[in-house]
């Protein structure tokens, strides 16, 4: 499988390389051409060195096997994903690794309405990438056009306007794609801006900044008394944001804000959000007081995105900061989001406090363990780990346990919640010495 969880990731001239990006073209020329789609692909890059390597293979690919290829340069995930919409084209690549650092890379694909492909379109894809498929004798163009993002930044200033004046931000863009593009929209809006992780040089994309490592943030924040902290991922796919008092928000907490905005103004289809087995229990029960159903699907933006459409559901998200406007977006959009959140918030003199004290969730505990490829591939065969987890779960029956492998790097990740954060401790500690017996790196 060269697919994981969100698209194809590893680590640069290692688990992904030219050849690989090469084959990817090819193969999703092939796709492109099997289902009669317009042979023509629109492709960015966030601002990791070994970016423009990937595009030179990708792009051979594709137009050897006859696609046309639009380069649209440093741009998110979600810029492809909503030019998408305003194309008559076959579909799109986004060249990152998202939250990983520069020693990582990889190629998201699209299909030609903006949404991530299925598995099913995976599963195809992947099929053709491992045939030996003649090349096509006309071949694709390649061309450049760094212009066309501009319809992106068009509709954000329509859509999010807002007036920020006397509102100071600190902005994080976590030396990612949105480096450029975030604080030219927050000024355009009359914010006070401070630039936190807005200067890229190929290597430092969420080197200890960013939506993930949120902690730089909060300093900024606290330090120069600003209003708000907003960060991004280096994809720009996931939205943290920090308060005026140091207060972290996490995809949990801006989904409560956001889901009661949205039933205050009967935009709440179903009165039903959407979250993942990663979503705080406290967060389903906080809504379940408001009269809001959660309802959980498996972890990937992607997934929960299906489920919004599926259900015509208005609002999701996970604890990481993907979160999904389905009436906006057919993707995370961490900068529509953040202009989002603070258009509700500043335009309706919202007390964010206020409404967090009515959402009360319980402790937990996230922990990422590395392990051998073997062990991350076989994984769902492995009965006897599972059976002792289960073990564990039997133990404390009042704790939501997860474990899963990573889709994106050769890790397990372990999430316990439970009622105390010594508890939590306990048992992540035992968690672990089950995976370590059965782990050989």
């Amino acid at each position: 499988m060269i697919f994981g969880t969100d698209g194809i990731r590893g680590i640069v001239d290692v688990s992904i390389d030219s050849k690989l990006a090469y084959k990817v073209g090819k193969a999703y020329a092939k796709y492109i051409e099997k289902h009669d789609l317009p042979k023509k692909v629109i492709v960015g890059k966030d601002t990791r060195i070994s970016g423009d390597t990937y595009f030179s293979a990708l792009a051979s690919g594709l137009s050897d096997y006859g696609i046309d290829v639009i380069f649209v340069g440093i741009v998110s995930t979600p810029t492809i994903s909503f030019l998408l919409t305003k194309m008559n084209i076959g579909g799109g690549v986004m060249i990152t690794a998202s939250h990983n650092d520069f020693t990582y890379n990889g190629l998201k694909l699209f299909d030609k309405i903006g949404r991530k492909l299925s598995i099913e379109d995976e599963k195809e894809v992947e099929e053709y990438y491992k045939k030996k498929i003649r090349p096509s004798a006309c071949k694709g163009k390649i061309t450049f056009n760094f212009q066309i993002p501009n319809i992106y930044k068009d509709y954000l200033l329509s859509e999010c306007y807002c007036n920020l004046h006397n509102i100071s931000i600190a902005l994080d863009c976590a030396n990612g794609s949105n480096f450029s593009i975030a604080p030219k929209i927050y000024h355009t809006l009359g914010a006070n801006i401070i630039k936190v992780a807005c200067n890229n040089d190929g290597k430092n994309i969420n080197n200890d900044c960013g939506a993930n490592h949120i902690d730089r943030l909060q300093k900024e924040v606290l330090c120069h008394s600003t209003d708000f902290g907003i960060a991004f991922d280096g994809d720009g796919d996931r939205l943290r944001v920090v308060l005026s008092d140091g207060k972290i928000l996490d995809g949990d907490d801006i989904l409560f804000i956001l889901a009661n905005y949205l039933k205050q103004k009967n935009k709440l289809n179903g009165l039903t959000i959407v979250g993942t087995i990663m979503t705080n229990k406290g967060l389903e029960e906080s809504l379940k007081k408001l009269d809001i159903s959660l309802v959980r699907c498996d972890v990937g933006d992607k997934n929960v995105i299906n489920c919004l459409s599926q259900n015509h559901y208005s609002i999701g998200g996970e604890p990481s900061g993907h979160i999904c406007i389905y009436e906006h977006n057919t993707t995370c959009d961490a900068l529509f989001n953040s202009l989002y959140f603070l258009k509700v918030i500043t335009e309706n003199k919202i007390d964010i406090h206020q409404i967090l004290s009515k959402l009360v969730k319980y402790p937990s505990l996230l922990c990422n363990l590395e392990v051998s490829k073997d062990l991350r591939k076989n994984w769902d065969d492995n009965l006897i780990i599972k059976q002792e987890i289960k073990n564990i779960s039997d133990m404390y029956p009042n704790c939501r346990i997860v474990v899963r492998p990573s889709g994106t790097e050769p890790m397990i990740r372990l999430y316990v919640e439970s009622h105390s954060d010594i508890e939590n401790e306990i048992i992540i500690s035992r968690l672990k010495d089950i995976i370590k017996k059965y782990n050989k790196i």
